[in-house]
């Protein structure tokens, strides 16, 4: 299957992020990103959010890709005069880098949305 989303559909997600935003169709991290997703995302699985579920997915792994590989998450406090600063664990209560980031938890609405609930059958 080839991927339906676009880097243009990508940046208009990420407007905030300016390292997304500088990156080319031809940049290795946005080939690896959309080669990613198409082995991860199916129109089967998917369906009509298949393109949605795809951008997000992908924007959330050029934002790994773009920012520091330390695991930090945004500012949470400040302090001007003894400098100091604060980051907070974003994906600390879940069990899934894809909470790491705005964009993959956008992703993981749309794959809890599109995943049916288990059901148990009793075969008697």
């Amino acid at each position: 299957m080839a991927v339906l989303a676009t880097l243009n559909d990508v940046k208009a997600v990420t407007r905030g992020s300016p390292d997304v935003q500088a990156l080319h169709v031809s940049d290795i991290a946005v080939k690896n990103a959309f080669d990613f997703a198409d082995k991860m995302i199916s129109t089967g699985r998917y369906g009509t959010q298949t393109k949605e579920a795809q951008i997000y997915f992908i924007a959330h792994i050029l934002s790994l890709a773009t920012t520091n590989a330390g695991g930090q998450g945004p500012i949470s406090s400040e302090s001007i005069g003894g400098v100091t600063q604060s980051f907070t664990l974003p994906y600390l209560n879940r069990k899934t880098v894809l909470a790491s980031t705005q964009y993959g938890l956008m992703f993981i609405e749309i794959r809890e949305n599109v995943t049916p609930p288990a059901m148990v059958i009793k075969i008697t």
